[in-house]
């Protein structure tokens, strides 16, 4: 039941636009995620489909819990992995310090977030930032010790998107910021993949996550 509701409330989610538009700027997007398709095939017949991401989306598709069944590929992946198995809530927030989106949400109230939730972990995940931290510049936004950083490599010069990791433990990144809650021990409640957010409607899917039903 609880999970049925949370699915209807997550559907509906999805039909309202977000607190403000994605700015039209190269440096906050990613290219359309490369598609496996019958007419793709045809187009390119000497193109195999990625194995790990073909893994991927038949774990999607088959276990309720995706992002912890696939193999992590880089050290932040299984640092998140390990994180979101545990008991309680988590918030997995991907941004850059460079993405002025990204800029607008962290000014916009993350710190009160963090402060007004005690009990749920967060992590910022710093992606296509040529493998740099972004710590300092959380630290100038007053966020709590107790927000982890972690650093997504890409798999060369970040200002090249087909350098750029375009999903995270299977599961598409697309835009920037984009945030995820996971609860059950790994299972995806919602997923914000659409740029900024309100404090507010984030507070709202936490406590939708969290109500005893």
């Amino acid at each position: 039941m609880r999970s049925s509701l949370l699915a209807l409330l997550s559907l509906a989610l999805m039909a309202v636009a977000p607190a403000h538009a994605q700015e039209a700027s190269e440096e906050c997007t990613v290219g359309q995620l490369e598609m496996t398709s019958s007419s793709s095939s045809s187009a390119s017949p000497s193109r195999r489909p990625d194995s790990s991401a073909t893994l991927a989306k038949r774990s999607t598709v088959t276990d309720p819990r995706p992002a912890v069944s696939v193999a992590p590929t880089t050290e932040a992946e299984s640092f998140v992995q390990d994180r979101i198995e545990e008991d309680g809530l988590h918030v997995v927030h991907f941004w850059a310090p460079w993405c002025a989106n990204s800029r607008n949400e962290l000014d916009n109230g993350w710190a009160g977030l963090v402060a007004d939730n005690p009990d749920v972990t967060f992590t910022f995940v710093t992606v296509w930032n040529d493998d740099e931290s972004g710590a300092a510049m959380l630290n100038d936004y007053n966020l709590p010790d107790r927000v982890v950083e972690v650093t997504q490599p890409d798999l060369g010069p970040s200002d090249k998107e087909a350098n750029r990791r375009y999903s995270f433990l299977g599961l598409p990144v697309t835009w920037i910021p984009s945030t995820w809650i996971f609860h059950s021990n790994g299972e995806l409640a919602f997923a914000m993949n659409y740029g900024e957010m309100e404090m507010q409607t984030v507070q709202r899917l936490l406590d939708a996550t969290s109500a005893d039903w």
